[in-house]
């Protein structure tokens, strides 16, 4: 019952205009950068910025994307370590992660 009355009280609602709007701007913007001191463009400027950076920002978005990044870059080392063939890239006999993988089967035959 109640979102039926939500509903009918909106739709009755006057369509919103610019030219009958009761709630004027108190200022004109963007302010005419010719009449005011530089420090109040300065002030502006600054604010605007802070407020852009502010609308724009994307916590979660930037938390996925570093944690990707961190997640291949530990992926590629651990498989870089421990499961690349190193010795097929040159000298056969230079293996210069044998003694981590070694380490690695060590502690896996003890546990």
């Amino acid at each position: 019952m109640f979102s039926t009355l939500v509903r009918r009280s909106a739709q009755q609602k006057i369509p919103f205009d610019i030219y009958s709007n009761p709630y004027k701007a108190q200022r004109l913007w963007p302010p005419d950068f010719t009449k005011i001191s530089r420090k109040q463009q300065f002030r502006l400027e600054r604010k605007y910025k802070r407020r852009a950076k502010l609308k724009w920002a994307r916590p979660r978005w930037t938390k996925f994307v570093k944690t990707m990044q961190l997640g291949s870059i530990l992926f590629i080392t651990v498989y870089g370590v421990l499961f690349l063939d190193w010795s097929k890239q040159g000298n056969p006999e230079h293996k210069p992660f044998e003694g981590v993988r070694w380490w690695n089967e060590y502690v896996r035959d003890i546990h």
